[in-house]
């Protein structure tokens, strides 16, 4: 039924500054932009930026999205470059990958796999 991820989205109370950072950090290009909302891709997946709002706070609290990378360490350090901190494992994953979590700036959890 469900055939992968096709849009992720990140409550942010900044758009532009949220934006710029995920272009800095992952190579996030613009696609589109509406009032209240920025689309990015990073790699073929559309993230979606969205005003943090009352329904919607930003922080952890529900689904984490996992994004394959090479090496989670240096992916850990990347984000911790830029202002992010670990924020779980990284630990062997139930099936075998290395999972990590980090969150951003603002508090939003970004998940790491690793094969």
């Amino acid at each position: 039924m469900l055939e992968g991820l096709q849009e992720i989205t990140y409550l942010v109370p900044d758009l532009d500054g949220y934006a710029t950072w995920l272009q800095q950090v992952v190579g996030a290009r613009e696609v589109r932009r509406f009032p209240g909302l920025i689309q990015c891709r990073i790699g073929t997946t559309l993230v979606t930026l969205h005003h943090a709002d009352e329904k919607g706070p930003t922080g952890p609290g529900g689904q984490v999205a996992y994004w394959a990378v090479v090496d989670i360490q240096a992916a850990i350090a990347h984000f911790e470059q830029w202002g992010g901190r670990r924020y779980r494992g990284p630990i062997a994953g139930v099936d075998g990958p290395s999972v990590a979590q980090v969150q951003d700036p603002w508090g939003n959890v970004w998940g790491l796999w690793q094969a």
